[in-house]
């Protein structure tokens, strides 16, 4: 059986708020704790928002390259061991201020699949999501693969030409 540490969600939180924490201090935080020994694996979510998937990583910039920064610090922690994306990807609802366009959406996907074969650190990058049962009624329903009646949109036969390379 394998341990995953909870899967870390980006957030750009200054230093002391009261209303959440950054994921970077939060996993230093863990690290100062003692928790090196009590997981097996880092779940990570790596999403996108607006940015394209190779924009570089940084502290204040939420990007699906993030991941890196958060591997960064398990190296600094003396910690080698793997990570999973759990969680990750771009939405293309036409009114989220976070969203990309549909054909963005896919470009990122695949070059982001294309980043993780780089990342021999990384076990798993799983895209949120394939499908909710029924429709959400919110930007959510963008993030999917297929609708929930399992009708295909364009994402998702680019990732199974992709995936049949």
């Amino acid at each position: 059986m394998q341990i995953l540490a909870g899967a870390l969600a980006p957030t750009l939180a200054p230093p002391g708020s009261t209303d959440a924490m950054s994921d970077l201090e939060y996993l230093q935080k863990m690290y100062d704790a003692g928790a090196k020994d009590y997981f097996d694996i880092l779940a990570v979510h790596a999403y996108g928002w607006s940015s394209p998937a190779d924009e570089p990583p940084a502290p204040n910039r939420i990007n699906f390259r993030r991941a890196e920064l958060l591997r960064d610090s398990m190296i600094r922690n003396g910690d080698a061991k793997r990570v999973m994306i759990t969680e990750g990807g771009w939405n293309d609802h036409p009114r989220w201020t976070k969203a990309v366009r549909p054909a963005e959406r896919i470009e990122n996907t695949l070059r982001a699949y294309d980043i993780c074969r780089q990342w021999d650190w990384l076990d798993a990058c799983v895209m949120w999501a394939f499908r909710y049962p029924f429709p959400a009624q919110t930007y959510q329903d963008y993030f999917t693969f297929v609708t929930p009646g399992f009708d295909a949109k364009p994402i998702y036969y680019e990732v199974q030409k992709y995936a049949a390379r």
